[in-house]
């Protein structure tokens, strides 16, 4: 009986010595500021019901601000703790006083789709990789001398901009309805296309210079622009993937199925060519200027 009282006696003067240690060495800590006024969350899942049932959530969050009647509060979705501020002084403070913490862009699913797992500039957080990528745009993109070099293409595409939309306003004596925003978003990926692929549109168009019916690209583009910043409940409740609430993974992969059907064949042909030509003389090719042409000749670390 006495051993077992001796045993329980030292294990209990261990634990109280490490406490005292313990209790001794504890470092105080500065407080934790409070978190912005918000509404209550539940329990794991936050405020993702009453955002969903309150769609479009942007509206629902300015209602939320309206409410509290506060410039900034904090919304939590699952682990996420969304900070909503509509004063042009606090905006200064994020993103010009403490841009660098908050730089990063968010993970999202359509962002992950569209730049391929986060191998593009514009969507990939901050990090050595983007620091790389931003140096290659810089450099060989976005100079004085690449954007004089393409000002051709654009200059021809501001051209047929503006003969589509005469000969749509041309098709009756009294003129016709022009859909500017269509024209418009045709204009925008018509630029991009002529400077990366070297091509107005991958299908054949028409003769007043707009696109043909076989065009899907540039829907599908919108399609993926729209959805880039979407209220999307896996992105803050990971579990509920697989049953992708609401279909927008769906329509993301489905529009990207439909870019990657017009690009990767272009980029593919591309490719084979640069890997059987003499790379040396690849660059001063005329025939292929244009920026898929720049970012097949770029080396990378490793050579």
């Amino acid at each position: 009986m006495i051993p077992i009282i001796a045993v329980l006696l030292f294990f209990a003067s261990s634990i109280f010595l490490g406490f005292l240690i313990q209790k001794t060495k504890r470092v105080v800590l500065p407080p934790v500021p409070p978190l912005p006024p918000g509404p209550s969350p539940w329990p794991i899942i936050g405020c993702v019901p009453e955002m969903w049932r309150n769609r479009p959530a942007y509206r629902w969050i300015h209602d939320i601000l309206k409410q509290l009647n506060t410039d900034i509060a904090c919304v939590r979705l699952g682990k996420v703790h969304v900070i909503a501020i509509k004063s042009l002084e606090i905006a200064r403070e994020f993103l010009k006083k403490h841009d660098v913490v908050f730089a990063s862009r968010p993970t999202t699913m359509a962002t992950h789709y569209l730049s391929n797992g986060y191998l593009t500039t514009a969507f990939a957080p901050l990090g050595e990789h983007w620091k790389k990528m931003k140096r290659v745009l810089v450099t060989d993109v976005l100079n004085q001398s690449r954007l004089q070099w393409l000002l051709d293409k654009r200059n021809d595409e501001a051209d047929n901009l503006v003969k589509f939309l005469y000969s749509q306003c041309s098709n009756s004596e009294n003129g016709s309805v022009v859909n500017v925003r269509n024209a418009a978003q045709h204009y925008s990926a018509n630029v991009i296309r002529r400077m990366i692929f070297n091509t107005r549109y991958f299908g054949n168009g028409r003769e007043d210079g707009g696109p043909g019916l076989e065009e899907r690209h540039v829907s599908a583009l919108f399609t993926i622009l729209l959805h880039l910043n979407v209220f999307y409940v896996s992105d803050y409740l990971p579990w509920l993937r697989p049953f992708d609430i609401g279909g927008h993974e769906k329509k993301v992969r489905d529009a990207l199925k439909i870019i990657k059907q017009y690009e990767d064949p272009i980029i593919d042909e591309r490719v084979r060519k640069w890997r059987c030509s003499n790379q040396e003389n690849w660059i001063k090719e005329p025939v292929e200027e244009n920026l898929l042409h720049v970012f097949i000749s770029l080396k990378g670390a490793d050579g």
